[in-house]
Order: structure tokens, then C-alpha cells, then sequence
């Protein structure tokens, strides 16, 4: 939890991205209309103004294009990138709409940029089975306590993962491929 902050349930999202800052890209890749944050391709990332430490995050999100590819950092230092302006020492759980073919895992693979190898468990099928169509909201749970992340796609649990670092570290939202929209990103402090 930042110094400072209570322990009640925070909505992180709101007209003005007051909670946010946009950050390496001028592409006006990251806009709210009606309430409603849209993420489109092709780089930068939008990073939270406080760093949080043990937390659950409730992100209410919908795949708007098929080829849909985006990420959820958590415990990110900010410090520096690896590629894109991603940022390196961080956590990203992947927000990639399953339809199609890509190297990369679907919704909920973990990938520790910069950061030390731990041990993860990543049902990539149920991920799959899990994930709704294109054009239909989801909700992805990302719990991260102590050196521990557990991520949950519509209610089943499908990422757990151990060794993980940089406490307190800074919450964003990457933009790569295609369109993605959220209406929540729901923050409470454990």
C-alpha cells in the first residue's frame, strides 16, 4: 500500500485519468470516453501515480478487436524500458485475445520483464475456455501479496506465481496491438 493511502477500495479509473500518467508515446493511444478507457495500439504505457505494494485489482475489460494484445503491469519500477516504453522491472499479465495464433500466451500468462525467474503455474487451456468473445466484458482479478500473484479470468483462477518482487511498484496498463477498453480498474489495499 503507498504511504499514505487507506486500506478501502479505490475505482483508479475516472474522466480525467487523474490517477495516471501517460507515459513514452504521443500516439494518443490512451482516452476515456463516456466513462470508458480505451487502449490502442502501438506503444507506451499508462502508469499509476501511487506505487502499491500487497493489493487486489479487479479490471472490468472488453477486447474490442480480434487481434487485441495488451498487458496489466504490477509492481513495475518505472525506471527504465525494455521495449515499446514498457516498463523494465515489472510484472505483466497478459491481456492478449486468444483468437488467432501468436507465440505469446492469452489472457493471464506472466511475464517477469527484467525481473528474477520464480516459479509460475499458467493453465493456458483454461485461459482459453475462460475467455469471452470479442466485444464482451470480462473481469480479470490480479491478487499480489507479499512475494506472491494469483490472477483469476471470469471467476476461475488461472495464474499463480512465487518470487515476485519490487514492493511497492507502480500499476499500469501497456498498449500494443489492436483496441481494448476498460470500464474498472478496482483497487483494494490488503
Amino acid at each position: 500500500m503507498a504511504q499514505g493511502q487507506t486500506t478501502e477500495p479505490t475505482e483508479l479509473l475516472d474522466e480525467e485519468l487523474s490517477r495516471w500518467t501517460i507515459e513514452n508515446t504521443s500516439a494518443g493511444n490512451f482516452n476515456v470516453i463516456d466513462g470508458v478507457l480505451e487502449v490502442r495500439e502501438p506503444e507506451g504505457w499508462l502508469k499509476s501515480v501511487e506505487r502499491y505494494a500487497d493489493f487486489e485489482l479487479t479490471v472490468e475489460f472488453r477486447f474490442m478487436t480480434d487481434n487485441a494484445d495488451s498487458g496489466i503491469f504490477v509492481r513495475a519500477a518505472g525506471a527504465s524500458e525494455f521495449a515499446r516504453g514498457w516498463p523494465n522491472q515489472s510484472y505483466q499479465l497478459q491481456l492478449r485475445n486468444p483468437i488467432g495464433q501468436s507465440p505469446f500466451p492469452p489472457v493471464g500468462g506472466l511475464f517477469r520483464h527484467g525481473m528474477a525467474n520464480g516459479e509460475t503455474s499458467y493453465d493456458e487451456a483454461l485461459a482459453r475456455e475462460t475467455s469471452l468473445p470479442t466485444g464482451e466484458w470480462q473481469t480479470l482479478v490480479v491478487r499480489v501479496e507479499g512475494d506472491s500473484l494469483t490472477a483469476s479470468l471470469n471467476g476461475v483462477e488461472i495464474t499463480t506465481a512465487a518470487a515476485i518482487g519490487n514492493s511497492p511498484g507502480y500499476i499500469g496498463i501497456q498498449g500494443e496491438t489492436g483496441t481494448l477498453q476498460f470500464r474498472s480498474l478496482h483497487l483494494r489495499p490488503l
